[in-house]
């Protein structure tokens, strides 16, 4: 009798092994379907930004339990650049990923690693009609149709002025074209005030002056055509953009000794009074108009570079700040879906808002309400002069596949500072492009 019983608890008890297990089998067959979702932008850590992207993963995630959010955004450079080399490697690209520059889209194009967003943008009108023209036209590639990225974050690069010493020097407006500019260099030496805050000792504020006069002279087209070389850094138009910055040095425009300073020497010179302009982003808005690091914050205004009469054209190309999502070229069906519904989360106007309000982060959208009692006015007016942008790039280097080409031109502007020619600088970065061929 305890044998037979033995025998029916041992069977029972196999019964619910197997039952158990196929439950399981269910349970991983079922946790299996869900469509997964991975993200790898610098998005991580703990600032107000972070927070609102991350509010945004939730919210999709509660819109879609079918789904499972993967982030691997990370903050830092080099941790960022592993897992997008690997990744690239073994071919498998997260669904949303960002690369930094357009030089090598082409590649990655051809690839299938980047979804053309051109279609989507277009049928979905409230969404993509909202963008600044400048922000989409960035992401556009040469010899291919289409818009690889979808901006996530911009800024303009404009000149910050002293309105206090430009009225002290009969100066009623900023100028807005190069004759202008010129005359109110001279205007504010004659008083004694440094007319630009420039340090060229950490060289990308000279870079960034010559990106603007090359976007002003050239439009920002002509950075695309010198990095796939059907433009020369040796050509009279783009030796004329390193003239002018050379004539700007030669009219006294920076502090004596430029090549010698840092850029926090020459910020404090802004800040308190001595010199009357600075070339920068965004990210110094919020030091400008604190009155204990700024004596001279009440006075500070923002304007875009001046544009050369000659080529009115090219009144609206701005050098930004720019940060791009892409999505992985390889999805179909209901991931992409997903994965294009969640980028739409990510910069739709409701987002876009969110981010100027609460963190002066701008997305590159014309359609954004900015609540003027939340934000400095310095932001309110990036705002504006961005959606004026017809079109937007970075440093010109950005567009060019050699990464050596960041130091090389850079260092070759900055050697106009102490007395080497336009036409010679100009030969110098030609013979590293090259060099690299």
């Amino acid at each position: 009798m305890k044998k037979r019983w033995k025998r029916i608890l041992a069977v029972a008890l196999a019964c619910t092994t197997i039952a158990g297990l196929a439950a399981g089998c269910g349970s991983n067959e079922k946790e299996s379907d869900k469509i997964k979702i991975r993200l790898l932008t610098r998005m991580a850590g703990t600032s107000p930004q972070v927070q609102i992207y991350k509010d945004i993963l939730d919210e999709f995630q509660e819109k879609h339990p079918e789904v499972e959010i993967v982030d691997d955004s990370q903050g830092d450079d080099g941790s960022f650049n592993n897992i997008l080399k690997t990744d690239m490697s073994s071919g498998t690209m997260a669904n949303i990923f960002r690369i930094q520059g357009v030089a090598n889209l082409e590649k990655y194009i051809d690839e299938g690693y980047l979804l053309d967003f051109s279609p989507y943008l277009e049928e979905d009108a409230e969404w993509g009609g909202g963008f600044t023209e400048g922000s989409l036209n960035y992401y556009k590639v040469p010899g291919k149709d289409g818009i690889y990225g979808i901006p996530c974050e911009s800024g303009l690069i404009g000149v910050y002025y002293n309105e206090r010493i430009f009225k002290e020097c009969g100066i009623d407006k900023f100028p807005e074209t190069w004759t202008e500019f010129l005359d109110a260099i001279d205007k504010i030496n004659a008083k004694d005030y440094t007319p630009i805050a420039m340090g060229a000792k950490t060289s990308y504020m000279a870079g960034h002056l010559h990106d603007l006069i090359f976007y002003r002279w050239m439009g920002t087209e002509a950075a695309k055509l010198l990095g796939n070389r059907e433009l020369k850094w040796t050509d009279s138009d783009v030796v004329q953009t390193l003239e002018f910055v050379k004539e700007l040095n030669d009219r006294h425009a920076f502090t004596d000794g430029v090549v010698g300073l840092s850029d926090d020497i020459v910020k404090a010179d802004f800040q308190n009074g001595k010199a009357a302009m600075m070339i920068t982003g965004p990210w110094n808005i919020t030091s400008f108009k604190n009155p204990d690091e700024c004596p001279e914050a009440e006075n500070i205004q923002l304007a875009k570079f001046p544009y050369f009469e000659e080529k009115p054209e090219f009144k609206n190309e701005d050098m930004q700040v720019i940060s791009p999502y892409m999505v992985n070229g390889k999805l179909e069906g209901k991931e992409l879906e997903l994965t294009l519904e969640l980028v739409k989360m990510l910069t739709n106007k409701e987002a876009a808002e969110r981010f100027a309000n609460e963190t002066s982060q701008l997305i590159p959208r014309t359609d954004i309400e900015v609540d003027e009692t939340k934000v400095d006015p310095l932001f309110t007016k990036n705002v504006e002069l961005c959606a004026e942008s017809t079109g937007v790039a970075v440093d010109v280097f950005d567009f060019d596949p050699l990464a050596s080409m960041q130091d090389r031109t850079r260092n070759s502007i900055v050697s106009m500072f102490t007395g080497t020619s336009a036409e010679d600088a100009a030969k110098e970065i030609q013979a590293e492009v090259d060099k690299g061929e």
